[in-house]
């Protein structure tokens, strides 16, 4: 999740931080699911499962499943840029209509990520304009820095394959089949969380400072963007949970973000969100280890790779888990340089959650009953 540092103006006056606003909608909800779907080795650590899987696969049918996975998760979070550029009402038709009327070269330069200023900082100046005109070196370096794992390299190969009409039908035509299809069965519930999310998040920013709110939007991960975005849109999602993904475009910074533990559990009772998602990712060895190696202190993915002898594909699904479960706290420092490191307190809240929710009720310790 690279983010460009920071380049104050002047070194007396740091530069404010971008504006934060929370965005929502039903076609950001149908991009979240594609997203999910096609997030590769991260799909195993989804919250809904393997049971929401299987029911899309029913749901979708064979063809539309295979045109879905032919594609890499970055492209279907590319989509929520172009959502937000449409501007409201943000339905599923207006985004299928707006690619089908997107110049077929354009979407395709926005699919691949060269409209992000931090993809862009890591390749060589022109290399996505020399990619995307066929020249093999350059599609090799894109390939290279914006390939996270295999899928995402698979990915960029097939849409510099592509010829841009093409690429563009298969984009609107997949968008229109999946919420047609697939949506409907999730709608409902998805919408009452998202709407019951938004409110609570909007209080906070009104009361808190931007950087902070984010920090508790993506539950740990300290963002800052100065330097080359003007504002940060927040788009809370169903699909995803527990994950975010960051969209970068033009100067905005978008951020598909989990729905809150809060909102789930208002909503289904039963043990707190949070709890179980800790007692999930301390059931893990290399996750346990990856504790003890932050407890010594705050470590890069790199070292922590070297340390542990887990590849980096491995490793930053073991983080997301262990970031989701708010054990892991995260930190930017530059285009590719993060910093992770254990949240002090962050067990003491989970054993605390532990000792509440096991207590009798009406004691004093849990009065208030178990969720």
């Amino acid at each position: 999740m690279p983010i460009r540092p920071s380049a104050p103006a002047e070194p007396s006056q740091p530069e404010a931080y971008p504006e934060v606003r929370i965005v929502s909608g039903p076609v950001f909800e149908v991009i979240a699911e594609l997203a999910a779907f096609a997030s590769g080795p991260a799909r195993p650590s989804l919250e809904s499962g393997k049971a929401w899987v299987r029911e899309v696969r029913r749901l979708a049918g064979r063809d539309l499943i295979q045109r879905v996975e032919h594609w890499a998760f970055a492209v279907y979070t590319e989509l929520a840029s172009i959502a937000l550029e449409l501007g409201p009402p943000f339905e599923t038709r207006r985004l299928v209509d707006g690619l089908r009327h997107t110049p077929p070269a354009r979407l395709r330069r926005r699919l691949v990520g060269a409209e992000s200023p931090p993809n862009r900082a890591m390749v060589s100046d022109g290399a996505f304009d020399r990619a995307l005109r066929g020249d093999a070196k350059a599609q090799a370096e894109v390939r290279k820095e914006l390939g996270v794992n295999a899928e995402a390299r698979a990915g960029i190969d097939r849409i510099f394959a592509t010829g841009p009409a093409a690429l563009r039908a298969e984009a609107a035509a997949i968008v229109e089949s999946w919420a047609e299809r697939v949506t409907p069965a999730f709608a409902a519930r998805s919408g009452d969380l998202v709407r019951r999310d938004v409110e609570p998040k909007e209080g906070l920013l009104r009361v808190t400072a931007p950087r902070d709110a984010l920090r508790v939007f993506t539950n740990g991960v300290d963002i800052d963007p100065r330097g080359w975005a003007d504002q940060v849109v927040v788009i809370p999602a169903v699909a995803l949970r527990p994950f975010i993904a960051p969209v970068e475009s033009g100067s905005t910074l978008l951020l598909l973000v989990s729905v809150a533990d809060d909102t789930i559990d208002a909503v289904a009772g039963g043990p707190p969100r949070r709890l179980v998602q800790a007692a999930s990712a301390l059931g893990d060895t290399q996750r346990l280890q990856i504790l003890h190696e932050l407890a010594a202190g705050e470590r890069t993915a790199t070292e922590l790779s070297a340390a542990l002898g887990v590849d980096r594909t491995s490793l930053h699904h073991h983080l997301g888990i262990l970031r989701s479960a708010g054990l892991v706290a995260v930190k930017s420092e530059g285009v590719e340089s993060w910093r992770y490191s254990l949240r002090a307190d962050s067990l003491d809240r989970a054993a605390s959650a532990l000792t509440d929710y096991l207590a009798p009720r009406g004691s004093a310790t849990g009065g208030s009953g178990p969720g």
